[in-house]
């Protein structure tokens, strides 16, 4: 038997961390994106139809 051989579920572990951590990321990024197009300031018409 050999006592060197780690489990298997320590050769994923690291895998699994890393793909996690660019979830959490993900998940970040679209909560910034979500609250920045709600929280938008209104544009008044005259921005868009008037000349500048």
């Amino acid at each position: 038997m050999n006592d060197d051989a780690k489990p298997p579920s320590d050769d994923r572990l690291w895998p699994t961390l890393i793909v996690v951590g660019l979830l959490l990321v993900v998940a970040v990024n679209f909560t910034y994106i979500w609250i920045a197009v709600n929280g938008a300031d209104e544009v008044v018409p005259s921005y868009m139809e008037e000349e500048r």
